[in-house]
C-alpha cells in the first residue's frame, strides 16, 4: 500500500554542489498550458490544522497556509518571508534570524531574549514541536506547505500555544522520482544553493534528501575594525524514509540538521543626550532615533558614535572577539500510521538537540564595555500518541503527549572596561505531559459542534550558580509544579457548500518559568506563574462568483498574568515578571482574486487593539513608567499586505511573470514599556521580481529586489541606562538572480 506520511534518512553535511545534484538541463516540449494555469499561487491548500487532512476553507480557525509550489513560485526565500503576506503576524529577531527568531500573532510574542523560555507562538516542524527555535530557520527548505493558525490553540497542539503556532510540512517520499535544483547570486556576495531528489527505492521503501547552503559576506560593516557583520555561512539537511507496513500501516523516518557559523547582527548605540557632559539635556525623540546624540557611556570610555553613520549597514563594535554566532542542531523523528477498520493509530517519537554560541556589544561602542555572550546546550525528546475516527455524524480525535526539555545556559560577560567579570550558568529541566480530544459532531446537515479539552501537568527543576560578577553572586536551587484544563467550545455553520461561518470560544496556557540571564537578584530568579488566555472568535469562509476567495474573523482575547521582561539598567539587570492583565480586540480579511485570465492578487488586513491592566511601575531611562494602559510590543493598530502577479505568455518562448508585493505596518512600540525611544513610525516594505519560465517550466531565471524602497526601519530596541539604549536594523535592500531547474 502507497503511503505517504512523516520522516527519517541519512545526514550529509559538507560541500554538495548544485552540479553533482541533477543531471545536465535537457530541452523542454511546448506545454499546452496557459500560463496563468501554470504559474498561478491561487490555489486550495489542504492543512492538518484539526491534526487530519482537510481543506483550507473547511477549517474553522483563523489559518493561513501557502503551499512549497507558491513559496517558490513567489520568491519567499526563507519560510518565515511568509510573515509579511499574514494579517495581524509580525515577525523579529535581536540577534539575527537563525539565533532568535521571534513570531507575533494578534500582538502576543515572546517578550525577552532568554534561551530559557518558550514562546507562546508555538514553532512545530512536521509535526515537531520546537521548545527552543534557534536554527530552525536553517531547516526550512524542500516545504510541502506552511501552516499558521492565530488564536490559542490549548486542545490539539497544547504546548504553549497562547498565541497560535506556525507549522511547516517538508515534502515527503513519493514513488515518483523527482529532482530539483535552485541556484541563487545576490547582494553582498550572498550564495545559496538547495536541491532535493527522492523516489522509490524498492517495493515498498521511498526516500527524499533535500539540502540547502547559504553563504554571504553580511550587509553591516563594523566601522571600528572594517570587519562585516550579520554574515551567513550555514548549511540545513533532511533525510527521510518511507515504509509501508503491510497492508495498513506506514512508517517514515527522518533525520535532520544544521550548522551555521556567522557573526550576529550589531547593535546601532542610541545615546540620549545633548552632550557627553554633566547634566547635559535630553535629547528629543527624532534626534535620538536619529543617532544624532550621544551618551555618558562615551564620556566615561573615550568612545565616539558612528563616525556619523547612522545607518543599517554601518554599526560600531569594539567586541574583542568579533560578534560570533555558531549553532548545530540535528534531530530525528519516526512516524508510525496504522489504518485499523474504525480509526487510525498514528505515533510520533521526536529528538531534537541544539548546541549554540551568540556574542554580542550591548553597548554598540568602539570600546569594550558591555559585551556579552551566552551559550546554550538544549537537548528535547516528544512522544505523541493520537487516535482519530469517525462515525456517520462525528469525527473524533484523543491523545497522549509527553514533552521532556533539560537545557544547560551560561551567560557571561567576560570583559568589561572598569574590569568587571559577570557568570551565570544555570540547568533548567522541564517535563510535561497532556491528554487530549476533540469531537465535531453534526446536529444538523448545515450544523457542527465543535468541543474539545486538554489536560496538561508540568514540572520544571531550576538551578543557578554565579561565578565572580558585578551583581551579587547567587547559589539558587527551586523548581515549579503546575497544571492546567484548557479546551475549545464551537458551532459550525454550512449555509451553502462554499460558505463556512463559526462562533468559537477557546482557551489556551503557557506554563510558568524561571528567568535564565542576568538574574541581578534573588528575586529575579523566583519562578514566574503561568499565563492564561480565553478568546471569543467569530469567523467567515466563503468563494464569492466561484472564483474569489474570502476569509475574515474578529476576536477578543484576555490574558491573565500575562510573561514578560523588563530589563531595568546594566547595574540592574532584568526582570521577568507576570505583568499584568491584557485585553486584545481585532479582525483580519484575506482575499485571493484572480482578477483576469493573467492577472492575480493575494491581500489581507489586519485590525488590533491591545492594552494593559497593570499596577507594575518601572523606571526607564530615569523616568518612571507604568504598565497599565499600555499596548503590547510589535503589535501595530493596522496592517495590510499584497501580492499582485501578472502572467505574460511567450508562445514557444515561454512565458514572463511580474510580481510586486507590499506589507505595511502602523506605527507601533518596539518595548513593552512604550517608552517614547522605543516608538516605531509606521512604515512599508516593497519587493518585486521578473521571472522567464521554459515552455515547460523545468527551469527558470528570476531577478528580484527586496526592500525596493531601502526603507530603514528597526525590528527591536531596548533601553538599558538612562542615557543609553540600542536598536536593531532591519535588512536594507537586496537584489539577486535566482535559477531553478526540476525534473
Amino acid at each position: 500500500m502507497h503511503r505517504q506520511q512523516h520522516t527519517l534518512a541519512a545526514a550529509i553535511r559538507r560541500h554538495v554542489t548544485l552540479a553533482s545534484l541533477a543531471p545536465a538541463l535537457m530541452a523542454a516540449s511546448f506545454s499546452g498550458s496557459t500560463v496563468a494555469e501554470q504559474q498561478s499561487v491561487l490555489e486550495e491548500v489542504t492543512v492538518t490544522a484539526q491534526k487530519r487532512e482537510q481543506s483550507m476553507q473547511d477549517v474553522s480557525v483563523a489559518v493561513s497556509a501557502f503551499s512549497g509550489d507558491a513559496i517558490e513560485k513567489m520568491g519567499f526565500e526563507e519560510g518565515l518571508d511568509i510573515t509579511q503576506q499574514v494579517p495581524n503576524m509580525n515577525f523579529f529577531a535581536i540577534f539575527g534570524e537563525a539565533s532568535s527568531p521571534s513570531v507575533s500573532l494578534r500582538g502576543i510574542s515572546l517578550v525577552n531574549f532568554s534561551d530559557s523560555w518558550e514562546s507562546p507562538v508555538s514553532i512545530y516542524v512536521d509535526d515537531v514541536y520546537r521548545g527552543n527555535p534557534a536554527g530552525s530557520a536553517i531547516q526550512l527548505f524542500d516545504l510541502e506547505r506552511v501552516e499558521v493558525l492565530r488564536g490559542p490553540q490549548g486542545t490539539l497542539y497544547g504546548r504553549n500555544t497562547t498565541g497560535g503556532l506556525v507549522h511547516y510540512v517538508s515534502r515527503k517520499p513519493t514513488d515518483e522520482f523527482t529532482a530539483s535544483a535552485s541556484a541563487s547570486l545576490g547582494s553582498y556576495s550572498e550564495q545559496i544553493f538547495e536541491g532535493a531528489t527522492g523516489g522509490a527505492l524498492a517495493d515498498g521503501i521511498r526516500g527524499r534528501f533535500a539540502f540547502k547552503s547559504t553563504t554571504n559576506d553580511g550587509w553591516q560593516t563594523n566601522t571600528v575594525t572594517g570587519d562585516k557583520l550579520n554574515n551567513t555561512d550555514s548549511f540545513g539537511y533532511r533525510g527521510q524514509l518511507d515504509f509501508d507496513i503491510g497492508e495498513s500501516g506506514g512508517l517514515l523516518l527522518n533525520i535532520h540538521g544544521s550548522e551555521a557559523d556567522q557573526n550576529s547582527v550589531g547593535f546601532a548605540h542610541m545615546g540620549y543626550l545633548e552632550a557627553p557632559v554633566a547634566g547635559a539635556a535630553k535629547c528629543s525623540i527624532s534626534r535620538i532615533q536619529d543617532g544624532l546624540c550621544t551618551s555618558d557611556t562615551f564620556k566615561m570610555t573615550g568612545a565616539e558614535a558612528v563616525s556619523g553613520k547612522f545607518n543599517p549597514e554601518h554599526v560600531a563594535s569594539g567586541a574583542a572577539n568579533g560578534l560570533i554566532t555558531r549553532i548545530d542542531t540535528y534531530g530525528t523523528s519516526a512516524t508510525l500510521d496504522w489504518e485499523f477498520e474504525n480509526f487510525t493509530l498514528t505515533s510520533i517519537t521526536a529528538y531534537e538537540e541544539l548546541d549554540k554560541f551568540l556574542q554580542d556589544d550591548g553597548d554598540g561602542t568602539a570600546v569594550v564595555w558591555f559585551d556579552e555572550q551566552y551559550a546554550v546546550d538544549a537537548e528535547q525528546y516528544t512522544q505523541e500518541i493520537r487516535l482519530n475516527g469517525a462515525t456517520d455524524n462525528a469525527t473524533w480525535v484523543t491523545g497522549f503527549y509527553y514533552y521532556k526539555d533539560d537545557r544547560g545556559l551560561v551567560t557571561e560577560a567576560p570583559t568589561t572596561a572598569d574590569g568587571l567579570w559577570h557568570q551565570e550558568i544555570v540547568a533548567l529541566d522541564s517535563e510535561s505531559w497532556a491528554l487530549f480530544g476533540q469531537v465535531e459532531y453534526d446536529l444538523a446537515p448545515t450544523l457542527t459542534l465543535v468541543s474539545g479539552l486538554r489536560y496538561t501537568e508540568e514540572e520544571r527543576d531550576f538551578a543557578q550558580d554565579s561565578g565572580p560578577s558585578f551583581y551579587t553572586p547567587l547559589s539558587v536551587r527551586d523548581d515549579l509544579s503546575e497544571s492546567a484544563t484548557t479546551g475549545r467550545i464551537g458551532l459550525d455553520w454550512r449555509p451553502a457548500d462554499d460558505t463556512l461561518a463559526y462562533a468559537s470560544l477557546s482557551t489556551g496556557f503557557k506554563s510558568g518559568g524561571f528567568s535564565g540571564s542576568y538574574n541581578a537578584s534573588l528575586e529575579a530568579t523566583r519562578p514566574v506563574g503561568a499565563e492564561g488566555i480565553t478568546n471569543f472568535e467569530v469567523g467567515l469562509k466563503t468563494t464569492l462568483a466561484g472564483a474569489y476567495r474570502l476569509n475574515a474573523a474578529a476576536f477578543h482575547y484576555t490574558v491573565e498574568d500575562y510573561q514578560a521582561q523588563v530589563f531595568l539598567t546594566v547595574a540592574d539587570g532584568s526582570v521577568i515578571t507576570n505583568a499584568g492583565d491584557v485585553d486584545g480586540t481585532g479582525a483580519e480579511i484575506e482575499l485571493t482574486a484572480p482578477i483576469t485570465d493573467n492577472f492575480e492578487i493575494i491581500a489581507g488586513a489586519g485590525w488590533l487593539s491591545t492594552e494593559f491592566d497593570s499596577e507594575q511601575i518601572f523606571l526607564v531611562a530615569g523616568d518612571s513608567y507604568t504598565l497599565d494602559g499600555n499596548e503590547l510590543p510589535s503589535a501595530p493598530g493596522f496592517t495590510y499586505n499584497l501580492v499582485a502577479r501578472y502572467y505574460q505568455g511567450l508562445g514557444h518562448a515561454g512565458e514572463l511573470v511580474f510580481q510586486g508585493d507590499y506589507s505595511w505596518q502602523d506605527d507601533h512600540y518596539l518595548q513593552i514599556e512604550n517608552d517614547p525611544y522605543s516608538r516605531h513610525e509606521a512604515y512599508g516594505l516593497a519587493n518585486a521580481s521578473v521571472s522567464w519560465h521554459s515552455p515547460s517550466d523545468r527551469y527558470s531565471v528570476q531577478a528580484f529586489v527586496n526592500n525596493l524602497a531601502d526603507e530603514e526601519y528597526f525590528t527591536y530596541q531596548n533601553t538599558l541606562g538612562s542615557d543609553w539604549g540600542y536598536g536593531v536594523w532591519g535588512q536594507p535592500r537586496t537584489a539577486g538572480m535566482r535559477l531553478n531547474w526540476k525534473l
